[in-house]
């Protein structure tokens, strides 16, 4: 459950491209999604001031035993496809994960036999992953921590950029502290469609997660916020999907999971499921 806080809220300009004009896209609650006029990229205005942000997400995660154990078995399978990713790519060396929860990711990195550290702003997980898995996660944000430059073969992030207020300043961070040749790995929602298509039929729903989410990404956006920071080459992919608890969320996943990695693959890894989640890879030149 999470905790109920007063957010103070503002107005913003688009954090992709700095344009003040906009459209109205969804609404949930008090909350609304709205499109920049000139990128299209779309967020979430107004949005949570950044001492807000950082006091909801203290309550952000599950607590409890069994509700983290559900967290994890609700990720192992993309952890495991991600992991399966980096490997192929990557023989070994330093991996930094960003938004690192309670560590299991880091876990299974270092069980493959990667030096691994995280970030983390959740003070019950940075706990739980220091005290218990014996981790070195460091309190967030990244870009407050100062790493040294071209430090990490590899920067994770699993459904982390999405909540950040200054995605561009996250990537350019990310491409400055990878080395040459390394491998950035982002995983992310991509809502905007399904819930375009829910509305379109009469089905209400919260599937952006307002205010926890502060934007949505599609590939296009993604890449072009990659290659605004920096990066040359990517690559898209579905890269597997969650297991939740809930058995409505469960069936969702289960049935377009699988649908986005039956046409991913038959299309020879060209088509992208609109409202699947998805993975993307960021090579530094």
């Amino acid at each position: 459950m999470r905790e109920k806080i007063d957010i103070e809220m503002e107005k913003i300009s688009c954090p992709v491209c700095g344009e003040v004009e906009y459209r109205f896209l969804h609404r949930e609650g008090e909350f609304q999604m709205v499109k920049c006029s000139s990128c299209q990229f779309i967020y979430l205005n107004p949005r949570p001031t950044n001492k807000s942000l950082l006091h909801f997400y203290q309550g952000y995660l599950p607590e409890g035993e069994s509700s983290v154990d559900a967290w994890q078995r609700m990720m192992q399978s993309v952890f495991q496809k991600a992991a399966n990713l980096i490997d192929h790519y990557k023989k070994r060396g330093r991996l930094l994960d960003i938004g690192a929860g309670f560590g299991f990711f880091l876990s299974e990195m270092k069980e493959r036999g990667w030096e691994v550290a995280g970030v983390e702003i959740s003070q019950k997980a940075l706990a739980y992953a220091r005290d218990v898995l014996r981790l070195t996660v460091h309190e967030g944000p990244l870009e407050k921590i100062g790493f040294p430059e071209s430090g990490f073969d590899v920067v994770s992030g699993f459904y982390v950029i999405e909540h950040l207020p200054q995605p561009i300043e996250f990537l350019k961070e990310c491409y400055r502290i990878l080395k040459p040749g390394g491998l950035l790995l982002l995983r992310y929602p991509h809502t905007s469609p399904i819930k375009s298509f829910l509305r379109f039929i009469g089905f209400e729903n919260r599937l952006y997660d307002l205010p926890a989410h502060l934007s949505d990404f599609s590939p296009e956006m993604i890449q072009q916020c990659l290659k605004k920071a920096g990066f040359k080459e990517w690559k898209h992919l579905i890269g597997g999907y969650t297991h939740p608890r809930e058995p409505g969320k469960k069936i969702a996943s289960f049935v377009f999971g699988n649908l986005s990695e039956t046409l991913f693959h038959l299309s020879d890894q060209k088509i992208l499921f609109p409202g699947a989640s998805k993975t993307v890879l960021g090579f530094k030149g």
